[in-house]
């Protein structure tokens, strides 16, 4: 600060000497003087964009959610894969505010030497519990490992179905024994209904069924009619 000048005055002058400076000066000023601030400021900007995108993603609601075990698909890493595109089309929803979920993350074959498949069970049996999953689609021989004498995991399709359906898809269901011994059909072999063949699903004979405490069990049952083209 020139001597004898006070606060006001000092800014006076630097602003009058800024007026003179060419580009590059005022550019080598600001960078001296103001970088910190510019920095904290554009630091506060990326946070709130961050936090406003993260809103903007994750502000829709989810109406049906699909675990899929052991097997990918074309496009599944970006939920624009066949069957979430198709699946969202056929209940009319809009796949952005309203969306479907299938999750193909999950394992239940291998060595389980990395420990993949006790944490895939373990999170199946959260959800279920929880009432955060619809539909569960496994491959044959693990369909019905959920089941049991006290809980069959799914809801009796002859409950959610009409007579009619059940006809057109009776070669395809699949039956688990309860404990008072009746034969309940708890699922459905997909592997080769018009949707599924029509895909790159790699699930080896995928089956599906709609989990007995699913919130959504209406449009989890319609993934059914729609694979079946019912």
């Amino acid at each position: 600060m020139a001597k004898g000048n006070g606060v006001r005055d000092e800014i006076k002058e630097q602003r009058a000497k800024f007026k003179d400076f060419s580009f590059k000066q005022k550019i080598a000023y600001i960078w001296t003087y103001y970088r910190l601030p510019i920095f904290a400021v554009i630091c506060a900007i990326l946070v709130v964009a961050s936090f406003i995108n993260a809103y903007i993603r994750n502000n829709y609601d989810t109406v049906c959610t699909i675990i899929s075990c052991d097997g990918y698909i074309t496009g599944h890493r970006t939920d624009d894969d066949a069957l979430s595109k198709g699946f969202t089309k056929y209940l009319g929803i809009d796949g952005k505010k309203t969306r479907i979920d299938i999750d193909y993350s999950y394992n239940m074959q291998g060595d389980d030497l990395d420990g993949a498949v006790t944490v895939s069970i373990n999170k199946i049996y959260i959800l279920a519990n929880t009432g955060d999953m619809d539909g569960f689609m496994a491959n044959y021989d693990d369909i019905t490992y959920f089941c049991t004498n006290k809980d069959t995991f799914f809801l009796d399709l002859r409950e959610v179905l009409t007579e009619e359906e059940l006809a057109k898809i009776s070669d395809n269901l699949i039956y688990y024994t309860d404990g008072d011994g009746n034969d309940v059909p708890v699922a459905v072999d997909i592997s080769n209904s018009p949707v599924i063949t029509s895909t790159d699903l790699s699930t080896n004979h995928p089956c599906y069924g709609v989990v007995n405490s699913s919130p959504n069990y209406e449009n989890a049952v319609d993934f059914i009619r729609y694979v079946f083209n019912l």
